[in-house]
């Protein structure tokens, strides 16, 4: 039999975990067609596994040098190899993707529901939404992370079986992105007491300058991007474009409430100028970043 999974990284990731926990790990071997040939795969799947089923999975499909020896294959699976193909996109114009569609199990997490795979391992808890959402982000919808924290809040609340709001900002902390949004939302009311306090605590916990400035700069890049395709796109299709959660994009549309366009376009002006110092050694980020939040 085989698989082609297609989506996100993190979304893939989880669900071969699944398939991989039936298969002794001696008996799963990863072939990378950024770096590997489909023929190496191909002499794995006919090679018989000497402890039982076999599970081979290849990555980057999209990459593949030679299609026809795979759609050789799928005319004559072996019966005691599983092949797990996977990649984020494919361009279901080509000959081979409509291939991986008939001949295999092909299935397609381009519109992963988050907030389903966390109340499907809750198991006996109990999680309000606004709970589920503040978990979402705080880590930035990474799945992994997300399952992990899950786990501990789990282990937290194991005698009362709720997790509430106040337990997720105890125990879970809030990752670069998620505590960027909200130093986003105090730039934007200029509120510099709260910007300076943000910015310290973000740089007592190891985060640099210019990480700090970088990730500013790509939420303003991003938050330009929705406010022009609100004018023209539903909220479904941006949050299926950008492969966001809604709850995301919620928060972005209240920031393009608060910010206009050209206030945005001044600030990516200033954190530019701030880069192209920097990088010819006649500005310091130091100072360059308390210069651009006092002047906000």
């Amino acid at each position: 039999m085989t698989y082609t999974f297609i989506g996100d990284k993190d979304y893939l990731g989880r669900e071969i975990n699944k398939i991989s926990k039936s298969f002794a790990s001696e008996n799963i071997v990863h072939f990378d067609l950024n770096e590997d040939s489909i023929n190496m795969a191909i002499q794995d799947l006919n090679t018989v596994g000497l402890f039982g089923k076999k599970l081979v999975i290849v990555h980057n499909i999209d990459k593949l040098d030679n299609s026809e020896l795979l759609i050789k294959y799928l005319s004559n699976q072996s019966d005691n190899t599983l092949l797990l193909l996977s990649e984020k996109e494919l361009d279901k114009r080509k000959k081979i993707t409509k291939v991986l569609q008939d001949k295999t199990n092909y299935k397609e997490f381009l519109d992963y529901n988050i907030e389903r795979v966390i109340k499907d391992n809750l198991d006996d808890f109990k999680m309000s939404s606004m709970a589920i959402n503040l978990l979402i982000n705080y880590c930035s919808n990474n799945i992994a992370r997300i399952e992990n924290e899950l786990e501990k809040l789990k282990t937290y609340k194991f005698h009362e079986k709720e997790i509430t709001t106040e337990d997720v900002e105890k125990l879970v902390k809030k990752s670069l992105d998620s505590t960027v949004f909200n130093l986003i939302d105090k730039i934007n009311l200029k509120d510099k007491s709260s910007i300076f306090k943000i910015y310290k605590e973000l740089l007592e916990e190891g985060e640099t300058e210019e990480k700090i400035m970088y990730t500013i700069a790509n939420h303003y890049r991003l938050l330009f991007q929705i406010s022009v395709k609100l004018n023209s796109m539903s909220d479904a299709d941006i949050v299926k474009e950008y492969k966001m959660h809604p709850y995301r994009l919620t928060k972005l549309k209240e920031q393009v409430n608060i910010v206009s366009q050209s206030e945005i376009l001044n600030i990516l002006k200033k954190l530019s100028d701030i880069d192209i110092g920097i990088k010819k050694g006649q500005a310091d980020i130091k100072n360059s970043m308390f210069l651009f939040f006092e002047g906000l």
